[in-house]
């Protein structure tokens, strides 16, 4: 969202449906990246996150989820270079509804967690 460099910084993800309208998730709650991901101005980047450990709390939860073929919500935690312009965009990841296997994702909401956000008055 925007025009400069993104740097992604953690990411937040809801084995089930999330409206636009939910609430989004504390900073604080979200889980690291490993690995630095950054995203040009003007280019297309891409995310990705993994849950690996058998034990992992979110283990059992997204595999009935792949399993059923229920939605899926992400939230991402980005800002610019300097750590600045936190924002936390929503992305929901549904299943195409042709039976097959494909799944799409769509942009459901963006929140920007420093400075004025244009959302409350």
């Amino acid at each position: 969202m925007g025009s400069g460099l993104a740097v992604l910084h953690g990411w937040y993800i809801t084995p089930r449906r999330m409206l636009a309208g939910a609430e989004r998730p504390d900073p604080a709650d979200f889980r690291p990246q490993q690995r630095d991901l950054y995203v040009a101005a003007g280019d297309t980047g891409y995310w990705q996150g993994a849950v690996r450990d058998e034990d992992d709390p979110l283990r059992a939860g997204l595999q009935d989820a792949l399993a059923e073929r229920t939605p899926i919500a992400v939230d991402v935690l980005y800002a610019d270079h300097e750590g600045g312009q936190r924002t936390i965009s929503r992305f929901g990841i549904l299943p195409v509804e042709d039976g097959g296997v494909e799944w799409t994702c769509n942009v459901l909401r963006h929140w920007r967690l420093d400075g004025i956000n244009p959302r409350e008055p």
